[in-house]
């Protein structure tokens, strides 16, 4: 049977609410009058919810603070005596339902039956989405990881042929094998990336910290990397860098007689703008929609396609806004709540 947790001061009630979840049969109901109730691992762990009571005297959203703190996301459902619009917003940070027990017993027990049931099929998704997320990563990591060790075994058979093939054509041959090679590596490097996104919660970084993590991950030779940033910090996902070095690694490769890129940051009304521009060709007009199109380039084509993907993670936009002949400019657009234009942040 489904554990529940009813925690309320008055006695009286808490049996009562006890009595009508159990009689629907399919709960183990267990009441405590004291909000100091020690949840045992097994409920954390399984299929449960906790609902407590917030009136005068008595606080259950001190409870679910509590849980949340421990980072235990147990389902849970506040009774309140009245509705009070600071207690529904603390509840709904806190992810717990809220429910005025209004009226006699028997026109609020329906409703608070249907809560148990939405929080217990909410938690048996998050438990299916958990395992299967797992699964992938699992397959994704063992499948990465053998096909990439017969690619090494692949990679020296043919070094060795380049080493005594001399017919010309049988060279270009080998050629042709090592750059579907190569882009066969490049495509399992995407794989773990994009499998990667998400995977930690978005953390304050310092823009200057992110450009030079960046330039370590791809530098750029021969190219001048001028950051005028000053102490702006962003709220983003961990792997932003990736983001910022793909972009580094797209002038330098794509951008033609690149000898400079330019990062900055300005201040809007509704949040930051970081540029990124460089004094290379620019991008023809018809492709820069295009860029961001998984598959679209000479490459693996999902270079920028990830670089949108990462900065969507925190609500990040990014277009490109440079003219074409003067260089490529890409403008990306940061929420006002992921912004501090002199914030501090760990480098």
């Amino acid at each position: 049977m489904i554990p529940l947790i009813v925690i309320d001061a008055k006695t009286d009630r808490c049996a009562a609410i006890g009595t009508f979840l159990s009689s629907l049969g399919v709960y183990r109901v267990i009441t405590s009058s004291s909000p100091g109730v020690t949840i045992s691992r097994n409920i954390t762990s399984g299929p449960g919810v906790v609902i407590a009571v917030r009136e005068e005297g008595q606080d259950g959203l001190v409870f679910v603070r509590h849980l949340r703190e421990q980072k235990i996301e147990l389902p849970a459902i506040i009774l309140a005596a009245a509705y009070e619009p600071e207690a529904f917003r603390i509840a709904v940070e806190n992810r717990a339902e809220y429910l005025v027990m209004a009226g006699v017993p028997e026109t609020w027990y329906p409703v608070l039956s249907l809560l148990v049931e939405k929080a217990l099929a909410l938690r048996r998704l998050q438990d299916e989405a958990a395992t299967l997320a797992k699964k992938l990563n699992l397959v994704g990591s063992v499948t990465r990881h053998d096909v990439l060790n017969q690619l090494t075994a692949v990679s020296g058979y043919t070094e060795l042929l380049e080493m005594v093939v001399t017919d010309p054509t049988m060279k270009s041959y080998v050629e042709k094998e090592r750059f579907a090679l190569d882009k066969i590596r490049r495509q399992f490097q995407f794989a773990k990336d994009y499998q990667n996104l998400g995977t930690e919660p978005p953390v304050w970084q310092s823009v200057s910290s992110v450009i030079r993590r960046a330039r370590d991950i791809t530098p750029v030779k021969e190219v001048t990397v001028t950051d005028s940033s000053g102490s702006a910090a962003i709220l983003a996902d961990p792997m932003v860098e990736k983001a910022v070095a793909q972009l580094l690694d797209n002038a330098a490769r794509h951008g033609g007689k690149v000898t400079e890129i330019r990062i900055s940051v300005r201040d809007e009304e509704t949040g930051g703008l970081l540029i990124v521009e460089d004094n290379g060709t620019g991008v023809p007009a018809a492709d820069k929609e295009k860029i961001f199109d998984r598959g679209f380039g000479k490459r693996t084509g999902w270079g920028l396609f990830l670089v949108k993907e990462m900065l969507a993670l925190t609500g990040m936009t990014i277009a490109e806004t440079g003219v074409p002949g003067q260089g490529a400019q890409f403008e990306i657009h940061i929420p006002e709540e992921s912004f501090r234009k002199d914030g501090k942040a760990a480098a």
